[in-house]
């Protein structure tokens, strides 16, 4: 389906004449990205979330009850978010000392110190809880050097506002830590509560601030030959004005200073005027490389950014077990989640979920490679939408319905339909990987020399096994002195943590052996698919597909085998179409070219004050 957009969108785009405008927001400060911030606080409530007062959210999200006495059942309070919601749930920094009289607060004073990399403070910003309705009203605002020298102090006293803030006459240079001290509240009897302190900074690039993008998006790698098992980062390249030079790195006085680093998070979109009114259409989420660029010879400056994709490949995957009998949507579930995801940032197609590996494991690997194997697995591709969703979509999964009718030349300005005989297929070999284990345990690892446990002191050994994947694996010591023992053990597919503890006065030297049971590739089998007219005429076009550790049934392995041979028997039919371009126009979607349908597998879109567009498409089968 396209993009929703109103008919006056819609209209505004086909015009002969039309004004396409474009906007991108960057995030400069981002602290579950940088690992530069840190929110530290003297006190807390059982609940509380410092990190929160970095995040740019304001606001909480709902009014939370608190056991002060100021909550009634009027249905009107929610209770406050558990861990796992706090990726979503915002709720901020609550204090756990409550105000007396006044709104008084007593010594030692509720305070939150902020550090951060060095930068210039131009705007100082202390944000209480509206939905309470509650706010400091005495507070003040320390800012110090890397060094702990005090650069600046802001006493602020009978302050009225939920959100107070505060626009410094010239900026504060070098500052590395920001330090609140609250003395009097707006409610006698209540703990602080405070949802933003950090001046995070973002940007908005309109107009002549942002001079041009190019925009690559695909949901198939270039030029791939198998339509299945494809995971691809968009790209998105942003050239911005630097004619007051705020993105030169040597500038002390840019309120960037420091701040053009990798992983700044960009959104960007595309929007047409409707009567004094921007209609925005998203182009999606993406975060920056290491390639921030401003020549001096030049008025602008340029960065590459690309989506969760890429951050996905530079974690690693490395809690994997041996799962029995778990569905390859579920698996993918438990990838995602470990990168960090909630549900609410993944769709996963329900054909995965009918899947079922019987035992699923991976090496240590990025969590990019563990969905690229679920993908291909599961004859699915792997992608980001334009709400910066990741998708794990099954193969010609695209819609029914026509997004967009490319009729007649007056459509489009040319079309091209490469021929691509070399990647012809007329034989397809799927060979399984059924996996068994060991009768018996058996040892699976043995330290190569003794381990030395200091007095007094744990160790933790990660260990590998000699074989993986290792079931029901048990850790013991050989032979051990009194007084050490393991206290802990986490067992994964292809290895352990262990934990060993030594209450002796003295260093003690032990021998580490974990028995398990080892699962092995038995009993291949192979599932083939053969054109029997196109190797007639062609002989024999094998592919075989790569051994796939999640391939391990026939009943899996044919599917595979049948659809690659249909998408690849006969020459690659597809087309390129270069247009005016509209943003509504999705990955996935239906187009219709001179009667024929096709899927949308890439759009590469281009902005410079007008829009042009390039859309790749594979022909429906």
């Amino acid at each position: 389906m396209p993009y929703p957009v109103t008919p006056d969108f819609n209209q505004k785009m086909q015009a002969l004449e039309r004004r396409v405008l474009a906007k991108a927001v960057i995030d400069y400060t981002d602290p579950f990205l940088d690992q530069s911030i840190e929110a530290v606080v003297s006190e807390e409530a059982n609940v509380s979330y410092p990190v929160q007062v970095a995040d740019s959210i304001a606001e909480p999200f709902a009014k939370i009850a608190s056991l002060d006495g100021s909550c009634t059942l009027d249905g009107t309070y929610a209770l406050a978010p558990d861990p796992d919601e706090a990726a979503t749930h915002q709720m901020g920094w609550w204090g756990s000392q409550l105000a007396g009289a006044g709104g008084a607060f007593s010594a030692p004073y509720p305070t939150l110190t902020v550090t951060h990399e060095r930068r210039p403070v131009h705007t100082l910003r202390v944000t209480g809880d509206s939905k309470r309705e509650e706010w400091p009203v005495d507070f003040t605002i320390d800012l110090y050097a890397a060094d702990d020298t005090l650069l600046r102090t802001e006493s602020v006293t009978g302050n009225t506002q939920v959100a107070w803030s505060m626009t410094l006459p010239t900026p504060v240079l070098d500052v590395a830590k920001q330090v609140l001290t609250i003395t009097r509240w707006s409610h006698e009897g209540r703990q602080v509560k405070i949802l933003e302190f950090f001046t995070s900074i973002q940007e908005t690039y309109l107009a002549d601030d942002l001079m041009s993008f190019n925009l690559l998006e695909e949901s198939e790698v270039s030029q791939a030959s198998i339509p299945i098992g494809n995971i691809s980062a968009n790209e998105v390249s942003l050239a911005l004005s630097n004619k007051t030079r705020k993105f030169d790195i040597d500038n002390d006085q840019s309120p960037l200073k420091n701040l053009l680093k990798v992983n700044r998070k960009v959104r960007l979109w595309i929007g047409v005027d409707i009567d004094g009114t921007v209609e925005w259409v998203p182009l999606g989420v993406f975060w920056t490389l290491d390639d921030w660029d401003s020549p001096d010879d030049e008025l602008q400056a340029t960065v590459t950014a690309r989506d969760r994709l890429e951050l996905l490949r530079k974690g690693t995957y490395q809690s994997s077990h041996v799962l029995t009998n778990v569905s390859l949507g579920a698996l993918a579930e438990i990838v995602l989640q470990d990168a960090g995801l909630v549900p609410s940032e993944y769709h996963i197609d329900a054909a995965l979920y009918s899947v079922i590996v019987p035992y699923a494991w991976f090496q240590p690997v990025s969590h990019r490679e563990a969905l690229r194997l679920i993908a291909e697995a599961g004859l699915a591709v792997v992608y980001c939408d334009r709400e910066g969703i990741v998708r794990m979509e099954a193969f010609d999964s695209g819609g029914l319905e026509v997004a967009m009718d490319f009729a007649t030349g007056r459509d489009y300005f040319r079309t091209r339909t490469p021929v691509r005989p070399s990647q012809v297929i007329n034989e397809v070999i799927v060979t399984t990987q059924p996996l068994r284990p060991a009768a018996v345990p058996e040892e699976v690892y043995r330290s190569n020399e003794p381990l030395s446990v200091g007095a007094g002191q744990t160790v933790v050994v990660t260990v590998h096994y000699n074989q993986p994947p290792v079931i029901e694996a048990a850790a013991s010591l050989e032979s051990p002195p009194a007084g050490v023992s393991i206290v802990g053990a986490t067992y994964y597919g292809w290895g352990a943590e262990v934990s060993i503890y030594n209450a002796n006065g003295s260093a003690q030297q032990v021998t580490l052996v974990i028995n398990g049971k080892p699962l092995s590739v038995m009993n291949k089998e192979r599932a083939v698919a053969r054109d029997e007219q196109s190797i007639i005429e062609n002989a024999v076009l094998r592919y075989e597909f790569p051994a796939n550790p999640l391939v391990q049934t026939p009943a899996q392995a044919q599917p595979i085998a049948d659809t690659l041979l249909a998408s690849a028997k006969d020459p690659r039919r597809d087309i390129e179409i270069d247009w005016r371009g509209s943003p509504a126009l999705l990955l996935g979607d239906r187009i219709r070219v001179k009667g024929a349908d096709y899927h949308v597998t890439a759009n590469e879109i281009e902005w410079a004050g007008s829009l042009r567009e390039t859309t790749t498409a594979r022909r429906v089968i």
